[in-house]
């Protein structure tokens, strides 16, 4: 499946993936994520924290859906750093571009996207991405405000020189 998917492609998706895109050996530069915190760069609040020492203990997630539970105030954030730590194998990565789809009701409400111009080969790195939280719907404040679960996905892309290498998909409760 390699190569049906460009940068543009995953631009325009309006909803989120039924399936993943790319499989682990498409991974041929050896990006592994190695950790990922999530917080309110406002108040300094963490809502979530993992590292790891194994490289490839997330493998996992090249082929499984990434859980996630939250509690509802993460929605009324206004701005959220996102920390993820990860690593690169023996080549050189030039213009990595990371894509993030998030939708709530299977509408899509925010797209991020990042470019990296350059991780050494064999290198390890912490890069944070500051995000915007965007506005809510009506019927999503509602349910917040009747304390419903608010469920979410996310598709998360990885190109490297315009090749799709990683898709992480995951979902959110936020309770």
């Amino acid at each position: 499946m390699q190569g049906l998917y460009t940068l543009e492609s995953v631009l325009n998706m309006q909803s989120p993936t039924e399936n993943f895109l790319v499989k682990l050996e498409d991974n041929i530069y050896g990006i592994r994520f190695k950790g990922f915190k999530l917080r309110d760069c406002d108040t300094k609040e963490i809502y979530h924290s993992f590292e790891t020492n194994n490289v490839y203990e997330l493998d996992y997630f090249a082929s499984n859906i990434l859980t996630y539970e939250f509690p509802q105030k993460l929605l009324r954030v206004k701005t959220v750093g996102s920390n993820l730590k990860l690593v690169v194998g023996d080549q050189l990565v030039e213009n990595l571009d990371l894509v993030e789809r998030h939708y709530i009701d299977d509408k899509l409400v925010a797209s991020y996207r990042f470019n990296f111009p350059i991780f050494m080969p064999n290198s390890e790195n912490n890069v944070e991405f500051i995000y915007s939280v965007p506005s809510l719907s009506e019927e999503t404040i509602k349910k917040i405000g009747m304390r419903q679960v608010v469920e979410a996905k996310s598709d998360t892309f990885i190109f490297v020189k315009g090749i799709l290498v990683i898709h992480r998909r995951a979902e959110y409760k936020y309770i």
